[in-house]
Order: structure tokens, then sequence, then C-alpha cells
């Protein structure tokens, strides 16, 4: 087993952490809107870095590539071996809202469908540091 820190959250529980003018908080309302337009099955979690990492690896494992622009030159388990700015096409796509301290904060994943979304919150509570942060 390796670090384990990641948690179910909420949209709402990252607006309360209160960075964000009123301002600011409709316009993260509006652009999360338009992702769940387009992939209506949300999924947030509180969680570190290498935990996003490795999650984003099980859902490119088990859905294809994530939607829009492609970040996994910066992964620490890379599905992309592409090392220029390019996009993909797929089925849920992830948003990185805010950092809470050194390398943890709230990201959201979004499903085009149910069935996606409710493979995710299984492997939830699997979800860890990673082979790269042994104990």
């Amino acid at each position: 087993m390796t670090h384990q820190t990641a948690k179910p959250s909420t949209f709402d529980a990252y607006l309360e952490t209160g960075g964000d003018t009123v301002a600011e908080q409709q316009e993260q309302h509006r652009e999360r809107q338009q992702i769940l337009d387009c992939f209506p099955y949300p999924v947030m979690l509180e969680l570190s870095f290498p935990e996003l990492d490795y999650a984003n690896r099980w859902c490119w494992q088990h859905f294809g590539p994530s939607h829009g622009e492609c970040f996994q030159k910066h992964s620490l388990y890379p599905m992309c071996a592409a090392d220029f700015p390019h996009c993909h096409i797929g089925s849920w796509s992830s948003r990185w809202f805010v950092k809470t301290d050194y390398d943890f904060g709230f990201n959201e994943w979004y499903f085009s469908n149910a069935s996606e979304r409710e493979l995710f919150l299984q492997f939830v509570p699997d979800i860890n540091w990673g082979e790269n942060f042994p104990i």
C-alpha cells in the first residue's frame, strides 16, 4: 500500500475554501456549467497531485484519452507520449480547481455517461500516490 489521501468532496466545498471573489465564483460556475453540458456526470475529490495523476492514468486505461488539451507530458504516470501541444477527443474530462496546500487541492472529473462515473466512483477508494511513492 502506498500513501492515500484522496477524499470525496463537492463543488460547494471547493467554493467554501474562500479563495475566490464573488465574481470569480460566478465565472467558476459558468465555466463548470459549460463542461457539464457535455459531460454531465461529475465527481469532485480533494487529493494530492500524485493521486490526480494516478487517477487520470486509471481513466485513460479504462475510458481512453481525456477530452481536451493534453497535459500528460507533466504527469507522474503519463499515458500519452506526445511532447508537443495537442488535444484528444474522449468521453471524460478533468479540471483542477485550486491548490489548498503544498501538492494538494480540488479536482473534478466529468463523464459523458453514468456508467463511467459509477465505475470511477468504485475506483475512488483505491486512489493512492501510486508506485512512484512506496512506503
